[in-house]
């Protein structure tokens, strides 16, 4: 490229960072005091044979996936036996630096986090006895983006 549009494409470095994950194991837990434990929300409710993933709309888990442990006693769901949301971040960064004067230099840096301004969930409502149950708990931040100029002389 020659002329204005040389000037101004050529000598930038560009960085992209991918961020990918599996959804991390998340517990379902049924709210309930278990007399004489002193422990609150320990309780795991019942597996009962339904698929978790088969979730009504709105929801991203199965409510039918468990039920009710009997009174005073531990449901058979096991630990971790949700898996999370999965994630994915992609945040770039574009700099270059122009030559003003033979002591002058001037530095432009863009910075972008979650560039494409996707939405990912931080994780499940996991208590089965919440009509909430299945929703999202929450989302990372949405996109960011800063803008850097330095002059050095």
């Amino acid at each position: 490229m020659s002329g204005w549009r040389g000037r101004a494409y050529k000598d930038w470095t560009i960085l992209t960072n991918i961020g990918v994950g599996t959804g991390l194991p998340e517990t379902p837990i049924y709210q309930e005091q278990l007399l004489g434990s002193g422990c609150q929300n320990c309780i795991r409710p019942n597996v009962t044979g339904a698929s978790i993933h088969a979730a009504p709309a709105g929801l991203f888990l199965n409510p039918a996936a468990f039920s009710a442990p009997l009174p005073g006693q531990f449901g058979n769901a096991r630990v971790g036996a949700i898996t999370g949301p999965n994630s994915f971040t992609l945040n770039t960064s574009a700099q270059r630096s122009f030559r003003l004067h033979d002591r002058y230099t001037l530095s432009v840096r863009l910075d972008s986090s979650n560039t494409l301004n996707h939405v990912v969930y931080s994780g499940w409502l996991t208590n089965v006895n919440s009509l909430q149950f299945g929703g999202a708990a929450g989302t990372n931040p949405m996109r960011t983006a800063t803008a850097n100029i330095n002059l050095r002389f």
